[in-house]
């Protein structure tokens, strides 16, 4: 199991901008932009309004903005997503029972 060194309770809303070097995930409410040098892991009980870059990103919560991988966006089971995707090509993962709507954007890394 990969440890998490960044990690919102889903007891908390938080509105504003949010960066780091470390892995983070999310199980409160977020409104804004969260980057991540490492990954980002939206949980069940996570909501996110708002842009999420990372090189690794999995939803398994409610996400509205567009996610922009560098390598792997992974769509969970009880992932609602409404937004854009952005990875290279092969990145992106989708589990049965989860939901995007937007586009889905490849692009290829030289």
């Amino acid at each position: 199991m990969k440890l998490v060194k960044g990690y919102l309770g889903s007891d908390v809303r938080m509105d504003g901008s949010l960066e780091t070097n470390d892995s983070l995930r999310i199980d409160a409410t977020f409104v804004g932009n969260v980057s991540s040098s490492h990954s980002v892991v939206v949980g069940t009980r996570g909501r996110v309004m708002g842009k999420i870059q990372a090189p690794v990103i999995k939803v398994d919560g409610w996400v509205e903005g567009d996610l922009k991988a560098g390598k792997l966006v992974e769509v969970l089971g009880n992932a609602r997503i409404k937004g854009n995707i952005y990875t290279p090509v092969g990145g992106l993962k989708m589990r049965l029972g989860g939901e995007f709507k937007g586009k889905f954007i490849m692009h290829f890394t030289k």
